[in-house]
């Protein structure tokens, strides 16, 4: 834990990926958020279909983070995750001159009561 589920819109298609979330994953472990790397997983899916305000002009792109811990964090905690995984997407991706990037996290609790998990 966490699970990072990355989204991302098309006109995004010169962002390498995968190298990000390895960047995500590097900055929540130096921060102490993980203690095993391992627990660490993360996917990514481009969207062909979206459409962000009125029209489908697509003059704007987002890239949309959704973070998935176990219950039991502080508000405060899960606040410092979200601003973490928020600069790293700053610092990763560049601003385009003809494009409009949204950077958002959101961050999902999941009941430890009801998470299960196996390492075969």
């Amino acid at each position: 834990m966490p699970h990072l589920h990355l989204e991302y819109s098309d006109n995004l298609q010169h962002i390498e990926i995968k190298p990000l979330l390895v960047v995500i994953h590097q900055a929540l472990f130096n921060a102490g958020h993980v203690t095993d790397p391992n627990d660490l997983k993360s996917r990514a899916i481009m969207q062909q279909d979206y459409v962000i305000g009125l029209n489908a002009v697509t003059d704007q792109a987002y890239v949309h983070a959704k973070v998935s811990l176990l219950s039991g964090r502080s508000v405060e905690v899960r606040q410092a995750i979200s601003e973490l995984v928020l600069d790293v997407m700053q610092q990763y991706i560049a601003a385009q001159p003809d494009l409009k990037i949204q950077l958002c996290v959101e961050i999902i609790e999941m009941p430890k009561q009801t998470y299960s998990k196996a390492i075969i």
